[in-house]
């Protein structure tokens, strides 16, 4: 077993064929580590002033069984800046890749590791997002060196409608139906649509896109939530988004419309190996008093068990009463924060980091 660091773009692309294959086979691995996210990632992350891949490779003879996509992202402090090395992209969940027809998880993660603490070029390592279920989750629980630095995150809802029985049963367990007083006043006073969006058109995503920014802007000016801010109004972002967007059978956005085809609200997931992440929603503020989400969700999950598209929904990470309210169950995540002992610098900023946290 040996290793290798993939650090140009065009090696990177080089890998669809092998990172393609473990991604299938590989029950752990969601739509945000496939080679697909990760490479429309790349396509608008590429500043060489900021950002260098490090994708680590691990072969068996020639074969390769392994791959941690990772990069290693320069952070400016006010007095500072250090390089971080973290895994490539944003979003819910991220994991290594693993052949898991050999059996050699465990030895391909040990061997990952020691790539990573044999180098010089990071300050910090930041792995964010990783599940509790997942051999990457067991390798750090279990390894004294890494168990104290792998933290809890947050956790993550998930619907498995294998549990139930049917729609109706499953609305009985949640008490479901008393959101029908929104459905009907929605109903009543302005006239709704529900549609599920499949052919990823272009002028849907100019309307998603619209609203979501609509709706930050509201939150944050009229509803004092500063922190928010659009996905759409950062460029690098949107750009990432509309790439992955356009022509992506992978991408499914459920939909209110009113009468006049107007957009009140959406929610848009990517669907892989059966299963829906929710990644980015947004309502129209004009009919805040309509709780469109709570319709939106009712029509979701009925046409879900209707048409028996997915397993599973997740929520996107995050502990927010409302989606505990849908589902009792959801997964744990973690982080694994370290710093590199190796070198002079980082032992500094380790130093500089424990002292501020003190304070606090």
């Amino acid at each position: 077993m040996h290793t290798k660091i993939i650090t140009s773009t065009e090696e990177f692309y080089k890998l669809k064929d092998d990172w393609e294959r473990l991604q299938e086979q590989d029950p752990n691995v969601t739509y945000y580590s496939t080679f697909e996210y990760n490479r429309a990632w790349w396509d608008v992350d590429n500043d060489p002033e900021k950002n260098s891949l490090f994708i680590i490779c691990v072969y068996v003879d020639k074969d390769i069984v392994a791959i941690a996509p990772l990069m290693i992202e320069t952070v400016k402090k006010i007095i500072f800046s250090y390089k971080t090395l973290k895994f490539i992209g944003r979003g819910d969940y991220f994991n290594f890749i693993l052949d898991k027809s050999r059996g050699v998880e465990m030895q391909s993660i040990k061997n990952i590791f020691r790539e990573i603490f044999a180098s010089n070029e990071w300050e910090r390592l930041r792995l964010t997002h990783i599940s509790s279920n997942t051999p990457l989750a067991y390798f750090m629980l279990s390894r004294m060196e890494y168990n104290e630095e792998f933290q809890y995150l947050v956790e993550c809802p998930i619907i498995d409608f294998s549990q139930y029985d049917s729609f109706e049963q499953y609305k009985k367990i949640y008490s479901v139906d008393k959101n029908k007083r929104f459905i009907n006043r929605l109903q009543n006073e302005i006239g709704y649509k529900f549609e599920v969006v499949k052919n990823n058109e272009v002028d849907v995503y100019e309307k998603i896109s619209q609203l979501h920014i609509r709706e930050q802007e509201y939150l944050r000016n009229i509803k004092g939530k500063k922190e928010r801010e659009s996905l759409y109004s950062n460029n690098k972002y949107s750009k990432f988004v509309k790439n992955i967007y356009e022509d992506n059978e992978k991408v499914i956005t459920f939909i209110l419309k009113d009468n006049a085809s107007n957009l009140l609200a959406y929610d848009t997931c990517y669907f892989y190996k059966d299963m829906l992440h929710s990644w980015n929603s947004a309502y129209n503020p004009q009919y805040e008093k309509y709780s469109l989400n709570v319709i939106l969700y009712y029509e979701t999950f009925k046409y879900l068990f209707q048409s028996k598209l997915a397993s599973k929904f997740e929520f996107g990470t995050g502990r927010y009463p409302w989606k505990f309210k849908w589902t009792k169950d959801f997964m744990f995540i973690y982080q694994f924060n370290m710093w590199n002992d190796n070198t002079k610098k980082s032992k500094i900023l380790k130093l500089l980091y424990r002292l501020l946290k003190g304070k606090n």
